[in-house]
C-alpha cells in the first residue's frame, strides 16, 4: 500500500503567515526608530499596539487579495520543463507575483492542485514548492518575507540540480547558509558571549572553526571510524522501540543516543523511558534540546519576538527558547570540558571515549598547535564545535529514520526483503551491525533513497546567496540574490519517474540506475538530489555519520522486529513542519523476531506501556 503525505494537518501553523508578520515587524521597527529612545514601558506599549494592528490587518488583506491572486495565477499557469531553456536569453525568472510586506502569501492561501485538492499554506511543503515548479518551470521566484530578501521576501527557486551547481560555484569565500536565518540563536549567543555564535556568521571566524571541526567527522575515512560505536549503540537502542507509544519520539531519543555515543564515547540512554535508565541531567538535556528545536521556527517567525528583540527586549516565547537552548548548551559544554580536563590530567579513558569524535578532535587540534599551525582550534573553539554538534545532531537524522519506518510499516514485502538482506549480512559478519552499516547494503541504501524521493525531510535542502550575477536555465539571477534548491518536484515528475507516488526502492538498485543512463530520467540520480544535507562549504559536517546512524536504526529495527500498523485502514500519514518535515506517526505493532527482542516483549503487557507487541 503506497504511502502519501497527508496535507490536511490538524492544528498546524502556517510559517508563511508568521513570516509575513515578520516583515510587518521589520516595517514597524524601521518606521519607529524613535521608539528605541523611549522608556521600556512606552516602547513595549508601542510594540504591542503595532502587533495588534498587524495581526488584524494581515489576515484581512490576505483574504481579499487571495481571491484575485488565484485568478491571476490560473491565467498565467504553464507547464514546467526541466530541459527547455527560457524563452529569451537572460530573461528574469517567472513566478508568483510579489507584494510589499505580503510577498506571495495571497497566492499560497488557496493554491489549486491538478488533482482537485488545494494547498492552504507553505506548511504543506511536499505540495506547495512542487506546485510552484510545476507551474513556472525549473527556475522561478516567490516572495516569502522572513525567508527571502527585501520588503517582499524575494527568493529564487531552482529545481534543476545541474543548474544549482552554478549557484554553488558562485557562493564565495564565506558562503550563505540556512543557518543565517536562525537569528534567535545568534541573539542568544551574542548576549551571552558564546564562542559558538561564530559558527553562525559569514566570516573568517566561521571558516576557521568549520575547517577545524570537520576534519575528524566529515571525510569518509573519519566518518567510517565511528561505525563500530554506532553499531554497538544501535543494537541496544532498537530494542527500546516498543517502549514508546510514538515512534517519532523514539527516533528522536535514539538519535541522541547514537550521536552522544560517537561524540562523547558514553551512553546517555535517552531512548529507554524506564525509570532510572538515564541520569536526570541527561534526560534534562534531551528535553531542553527538543524544546529548543521545536520553538526555534516559531520564534523566528513571531512578530512580537522580532519587534521586542529589536528593542533589546525578550518576548515570552523568546524567554522559553533562551531557557531551553541555555540548558542544552550548558550541559553539552560541561560534558566537553569535563573530558578536556581528564585529558589534561592524563586520566585514562574508556575504549569508547578514546574512539570518540571529541577525543579525535582534541588530538588532531593539539597536535596541530604543537606543530605551530596557526589555524589550530583553541579549547574554547573545540568546546563550541562539539557542543553545537550534540544539540544539532537530532532533527534531520530522526526525521529521515521516522519516514523510512513509516514506509516500511505499510510495505510488508519491502520490509521482508530488507530483513533478509540484513540477516544475510549479519550472518556474514558474525552479527556485527557495524560491519553491516559500513558495507552499504544495496537494498537498505535504496530504501533510504526512495524515502527521500517520496517524502523528504527537507524540500528546500540548500539556500545560497550568489556573490556574482549568474544565468540559470536562461534566466538572469542578479548578484546578492538568494537561491534555494527545491529537490522534490523533479523526483515526483511523471516524465522522469514511473508511478512517482508508489514506494519502489528497486528504482535505486544498480540495474535500474544503469538503465536510466543516457536518458532524461538519469537526472534523478544527480548527487544534489540524493540527501537533505545541503551542499558546498556549508554542507552538514555530520552528514556521513548521520547516514550511518539511519542505517543502524533501520537495519537493527527490521532485524529485531516485524513492524506493522495497529490500524491498517489508515490510508495516509500526516506530517508536521518544524526544523525538518517529520511524519506524525500512527501507532505501530512490533512482533519480536530475536531472543533479545522477545525478552523485551515479555516484559510488556499485550496492549500497554508503549508500542503494541504481538503475541
Amino acid at each position: 500500500m503506497p504511502l502519501e503525505a497527508d496535507a490536511n494537518l490538524t492544528g498546524s501553523r502556517s510559517p508563511t503567515a508568521f513570516k509575513t508578520q515578520a516583515a510587518f515587524g521589520e516595517l514597524f521597527v524601521s518606521r519607529c526608530a524613535c521608539v528605541r529612545a523611549c522608556e521600556p514601558t512606552q516602547a513595549l506599549q508601542s510594540a504591542s499596539r503595532a502587533v495588534l494592528f498587524f495581526r488584524w490587518a494581515m489576515p484581512t488583506a490576505c483574504r481579499i487579495l487571495s481571491r484575485r491572486a488565484t485568478a491571476v495565477v490560473s491565467r498565467t499557469r504553464h507547464k514546467s520543463s526541466f530541459i527547455a531553456p527560457a524563452s529569451s536569453p537572460s530573461a528574469p525568472p517567472p513566478g508568483f507575483p510579489r507584494l510589499p510586506l505580503l510577498g506571495s502569501l495571497p497566492w499560497f492561501s488557496n493554491l489549486s492542485l491538478p488533482d482537485g485538492s488545494s494547498v492552504q499554506s507553505l506548511d504543506e511543503q511536499h505540495e506547495s514548492w512542487a506546485e510552484g515548479t510545476r507551474r513556472h518551470g525549473p527556475v522561478w521566484r516567490v516572495g516569502i518575507p522572513g525567508l527571502g530578501k527585501g520588503i517582499s521576501g524575494d527568493l529564487t527557486l531552482c529545481a534543476d540540480p545541474r543548474e544549482f551547481v552554478k549557484v554553488l560555484q558562485a557562493e564565495g569565500k564565506y558562503p550563505y547558509g540556512a543557518i543565517q536565518l536562525q537569528w534567535p540563536f545568534i541573539v542568544w549567543a551574542t548576549k551571552h558571549g558564546r564562542t559558538v555564535g561564530k559558527l553562525f556568521t559569514r566570516s573568517e571566524d566561521w571558516r576557521h572553526i568549520r575547517h577545524g571541526m570537520q576534519k575528524s567527522i566529515l571525510p569518509p575515512a573519519a566518518a567510517a571510524g565511528y561505525a563500530a560505536i554506532i553499531g554497538t549503540t544501535g543494537r541496544e537502542v532498537v530494542l527500546n522501540a516498543p517502549l514508546w507509544d510514538d515512534a517519532g519520539s523514539f527516533m528522536s531519543r535514539a538519535s541522541f543516543d547514537l550521536f552522544a555515543g560517537l561524540a562523547l564515547g558514553r551512553r546517555i540512554r535517552a531512548s529507554d523511558p524506564r525509570p532510572g535508565a538515564s541520569l536526570p541531567e541527561d534526560e534534562r538535556f534531551c528535553v531542553d534540546t527538543i524544546e529548543a528545536l521545536d520553538l526555534l521556527p516559531d520564534v523566528i517567525q513571531d512578530l512580537p519576538s522580532i519587534a521586542m528583540s529589536s528593542l533589546g527586549l525578550e518576548s515570552p516565547m523568546m524567554k522559553r527558547y533562551f531557557r531551553a537552548v541555555s540548558g542544552a548548551l550548558d550541559y553539552a559544554e560541561a560534558q566537553v570540558r569535563e573530558m578536556l580536563a581528564r585529558l589534561d590530567a592524563a586520566e585514562p579513558l574508556s575504549t569508547a571515549e578514546e574512539a570518540s569524535y571529541l577525543a579525535s578532535t582534541v588530538r588532531t587540534q593539539r597536535a596541530a598547535a604543537a606543530a605551530g599551525a596557526a589555524d589550530a582550534l583553541t579549547d574554547d573553539e573545540i568546546v563550541a564545535s562539539v557542543s553545537v554538534a550534540l544539540v544539532a545532531s537530532v532533527d534531520t537524522t530522526s526525521s529521515i529514520a521516522t519516514w523510512v519506518l513509516a514506509h516500511l510499516a505499510r510495505e510488508p514485502e519491502v520490509q521482508q526483503r530488507l530483513r533478509e538482506e540484513v540477516a544475510a549480512a549479519l550472518q556474514q559478519h558474525a552479527g556485527s551491525l557495524a560491519a553491516v552499516i559500513e558495507e552499504e547494503l544495496p537494498y537498505l541504501k535504496a530504501v533510504v533513497r526512495e524515502t527521500h524521493r517520496l517524502t523528504p525531510a527537507l524540500v528546500i535542502s540548500s539556500v545560497k546567496e550568489v556573490d556574482a550575477g549568474i544565468d540559470l536555465a536562461g534566466h538572469r539571477i542578479p548578484a546578492g540574490s538568494l537561491v534555494a534548491l527545491e529537490n522534490h518536484s523533479l523526483q515526483m515528475s511523471e516524465a522522469l519517474v514511473e508511478q512517482p507516488r508508489a514506494f519502489r526502492p528497486e528504482r535505486w538498485l544498480a540495474g535500474a540506475v544503469a538503465e536510466r543512463k543516457g536518458t532524461p530520467a538519469e537526472l534523478i540520480d544527480h548527487p544534489l538530489l540524493s540527501a537533505p544535507f545541503s551542499a558546498g562549504a556549508r554542507k552538514c559536517p555530520g552528514s556521513r555519520v548521520a547516514t550511518l546512524e539511519v542505517r543502524a536504526l533501520i537495519a537493527g529495527l527490521v532485524h529485531n522486529w516485524r513492524i506493522g500498523l495497529v490500524d491498517e485502514r489508515q490510508a495516509t500519514v500526516p506530517y508536521r513542519c518544524q526544523t525538518t518535515i517529520a511524519p506524525t506517526m500512527p501507532r505501530l505493532r512490533y512482533e519480536p523476531l530475536t531472543e533479545e527482542s522477545r525478552a523485551v516483549a515479555e516484559g510488556l503487557p499485550p496492549r500497554g506501556g508503549g508500542g503494541v507487541c504481538a503475541p
